[in-house]
This record gives structure tokens, sequence and C-alpha cells, in this order.
């Protein structure tokens, strides 16, 4: 595991941008092409928009770019709690990728079981694969409960070890969630944490720091058995590390 803390959000979000560049580089470079997950929340909005901007923009391929999200709130795609409609104002819309390389959340079903099979399935298809798949990078935040994706403490989906994709309600609005279990999460190549906030600082030690109690702090899940996780935080949430970087 890797941590680096920033003195800002603008120098954290150019650093998460050269990360990205990086690994999608090294990506197409190994196997032609580059599968990204993103996450929702404010913190990766800024880093959203330096990527449809120069440099970042031109040295990256973006016909081969496959990109998913993490997780979504069971909102239409023009609703304001949308992650995929935050993604695509500030990023998506601005780059040359094609509508058949963004692969959406079906948030607006109201079958919640079916929809997330259906992001399972269609994963699989992009992907290839029967199994579980390995994403290149999944973008993660996390909350100041200690929560990522929408994997909150204490409830059923931090025990799921059979779907890669659950249906959620969680103590947050909007509730009703589709979210990444820890197995498709653990199966990444790399895992990208960008966490900025005071209100962050407690469970930035506890996840990073304290004893493993993945039920209290649901961040603390994300282990890949196969992958690198690196940590990029402002200094507000990294306050009350023992341990600065």
């Amino acid at each position: 595991m890797a941590i680096t803390i920033y003195p800002d959000v603008d120098t954290l979000s150019k650093a998460a941008a050269d990360y990205i560049v990086r690994v999608a580089q090294e990506s197409v470079e190994h196997h032609g092409y580059f599968t990204l997950a993103l996450s929702g929340g404010s913190t990766p909005k800024k880093l959203y928009g330096l990527l449809a901007t120069e440099p970042y923009r031109s040295t990256i391929d973006w016909s081969t770019i496959e990109i998913f999200w993490s997780d979504e709130r069971n909102v239409p795609a023009d609703d304001p709690e949308s992650n995929y409609r935050m993604a695509q104002e500030v990023m998506l819309s601005k780059l040359p990728i094609l509508e058949k390389q963004i692969h959406r959340v079906p948030g607006e079903v109201e079958d919640r079981d079916a929809a997330s099979q259906a992001y399972e399935d269609e994963i699989k298809r992009v992907f290839g694969v029967s199994e579980t798949p390995r994403f290149d990078l999944i973008q993660l935040g996390m909350g100041p409960e200690g929560h990522t994706a929408s994997l909150f403490p204490h409830q059923q989906s931090l025990d799921e070890d059979r779907r890669l994709i659950m249906p959620v309600s969680v103590p947050k609005p909007p509730p009703p969630r589709l979210t990444f279990t820890p197995p498709l999460l653990n199966a990444a190549h790399h895992i990208l944490f960008l966490v900025t906030g005071a209100e962050k600082d407690e469970a930035v030690q506890a996840v990073l720091e304290g004893r493993y109690q993945p039920e209290e702090y649901p961040a603390q899940i994300v282990r890949p058995s196969e992958g690198e996780v690196t940590w990029m935080l402002d200094t507000a949430a990294a306050r009350k590390l023992n341990q600065q970087q």
C-alpha cells in the first residue's frame, strides 16, 4: 500500500491524473485496453475535469478505454444525485470517447436485483469472462464513517462473496443504491483511494493505522490479493495519522 499526502485538492487531483495516465498507458501496452471504474462524491470532480483538459486529454488513447462505475444511486441518469451525471458533465462529454465505451449503471430500473444482474452481465461481456473480471483500475473514495463505494458499516454487503454487483439501502441519502462487492473490488490490478476533508480524519487514521475492523470501517476490506492499493490524501484528511508520509 502506498500513502501520499498533498497540501490541497488541486495538487492531489493533478497527482491522481498523472497516476491514471500512467496506469492507462501501461494497461494498453500490456493488453491493448484500459478498464476503469469511477466513483461518485465531490472529491474526484476536479480530477475528472483535469482528465478532460490538456495535457492529460492527449496522453490517453480514449479509444481503448472502457468506463464503469463502482456504485450508483438508484436515480435517473439526469438526476443531480447521479454519479454518472457528474462524470458525464465534467469529463465524458468533453472527450473523444464513444457511447458504447461508457457503461452506465442502470440506476433508474425499479427491479434492483435485475439491475444488479444486468450490470454484472455487462461487465463480464465487456471483459469477455464468465468469472470475476479484473479491472485495471478502480477509483474509490471514503466517507467519514469509513464506507467506500456503497459498502457501509454493519451491512450484509460486506459479507457478499458470490455476486459482483448488489443492491443496498444505505444510511445516507439517497438510500437505494447498487454497488461493487468485495470480490469485484479485490480482483482489481490497481485501487486508487482519493480522500479529502477534515471530517474524514478519524476514519483515515482508523482504516490505515487501526486494527482490522471491516465491519466498522468497510474501506479496510479493500485488499486485493494480486493488486496494489494507492491512497492519496489531503493534509486535512491525514492530520491524525501517526506516520506522516
